[in-house]
């Protein structure tokens, strides 16, 4: 795949949502997405929200579910059964603060994409999308490529894969996320799922890349394929890096469907 066009954050419109999933662009940063008091608000509801933690080293607590927790110990079934009582989550958080970041960013998606645009859904079922996440913590390289990551899942289809996160609340210092403009590959093995997290540096060296700050209020999006971390950083008193994101594949109908 040839390089990107340029390292720099372009504005969201029809012309660079395509670029973007075709992995020609850096970035996309909608800037003003939200008000000042809607990230307050949004950022207090999802601290007092149903916070969970994952089993990593690091501390990130989130709200909702992720489907790659389902890759190894848990099947389809119980990822189907969970979606439910996620979105029960995450909507409690999104009455509380007055204001839903997911079906927002579906209003400004919307008239830019010539096909439909909505939550994925295999067998009459919706997937879940919009996990809210709370962090100062680092995150490791990794990549988010549903082809290798899902491969038993309807969205292992898609021929593009984009990550949105809107940020509710920015750290003191750090905390930015960088990505590398090398779209994983691994030798996958039939059968086996390829571990997608804590990749190697190798991935790292002499390619392209963006580095961008989590700047409450605005919403970026970037090609999940690419290996991508976010450094430690230090948070204001009582704060966090607060966000909410989801995938965004577009199928081979070309259109384009939402999961977390």
């Amino acid at each position: 795949m040839s390089s990107w066009l340029d390292t720099a954050e372009r504005p969201l419109d029809a012309a660079n949502l395509a670029l973007l999933l075709d992995n020609k662009i850096a970035a996309i940063r909608i800037p003003g997405f939200a008000s000042a008091d809607e990230c307050a608000r949004f950022a207090h509801a999802a601290k007092h929200g149903a916070l969970q933690y994952y089993k990593v080293r690091e501390k990130i607590g989130y709200i909702g579910l992720a489907q790659y927790q389902y890759r190894w110990d848990k099947t389809k079934a119980d990822f189907f059964a969970d979606v439910a009582a996620a979105q029960a989550d995450v909507q409690a958080v999104c009455e509380q603060a007055r204001f839903d970041p997911l079906a927002r960013l579906l209003e400004h998606l919307r008239p830019l994409w010539p096909a439909p645009i909505g939550l994925a859904e295999e067998a009459g079922q919706d997937y879940f999308a919009g996990i809210i996440r709370c962090t100062s913590d680092k995150i490791d390289l990794h990549a988010d490529w549903a082809p290798l990551n899902s491969p038993d899942y309807a969205i292992a289809a898609i021929d593009g894969q984009l990550g949105w996160n809107f940020f509710a609340e920015q750290l003191l210092s750090g905390g930015q996320t960088t990505v590398y403009h090398n779209p994983w590959q691994p030798q996958a093995e039939p059968g086996v799922i390829a571990p997608s997290y804590g990749l190697s540096r190798s991935l790292t060296e002499g390619v392209p890349q963006i580095t961008y700050e989590a700047t409450a209020g605005d919403v970026v999006i970037f090609n999940t394929r690419n290996p991508h971390e976010i450094a430690p950083g230090i948070p204001r008193p009582g704060g966090a890096r607060i966000s909410m994101g989801s995938f965004i594949g577009r199928m081979p109908d070309r259109s384009l469907v939402l999961w977390a």
